[in-house]
């Protein structure tokens, strides 16, 4: 419980310049990279915001959304789930096309897991034992 603590702590201070930063940070399904999951960083009242809690990567009940544990980006079975440990999980793209790693539990993802600290710490929180919507407030709200 206190690694948890620490971790909140640190997401919280982490966030905001992340979500500041000039460059979106995008997501797409890593078995074709076509499939887009939303925006990490995007402002939470941009349609392809994960923290866009009404849009279709943001909802806890959109299919296509991180938080949805039953959905295909958000079920710890799903291979192109960040939540599960031994898929490849999310690509991470800024509009440039420059590749950020993986958003992915799995150590071994075929390019690398993300070096991004707010990715690592999103990904820390839930080994720590924190809820989708627990993770999802610290990062959004």
């Amino acid at each position: 419980m206190r690694l948890f603590k620490t971790l909140s702590a640190f997401l919280v201070v982490t966030c905001a310049p992340a979500q500041a930063q000039d460059v979106a940070l995008l997501l797409f399904d890593a078995e074709t990279h076509r499939q887009f999951a939303g925006c990490l960083n995007c402002n939470r009242y941009e349609d392809g915001s994960v923290c866009n809690r009404y849009g279709d990567y943001g909802s806890r009940y959109s299919d296509t959304s991180i938080w949805n544990r039953y959905g295909d980006f958000g079920s710890r079975y799903e291979d192109n789930s960040p939540w599960n440990r031994y898929g490849e999980g999310l690509i991470i793209v800024d509009p440039g096309g420059n590749f950020y790693g993986h958003f992915s539990l799995n150590r071994y993802a075929r390019y690398g897991q993300s070096k991004v600290p707010l990715v690592q710490t999103l990904l820390q929180l839930y080994e720590e034992g924190a809820e989708l919507d627990e993770i999802r407030d610290l990062l959004c709200e």
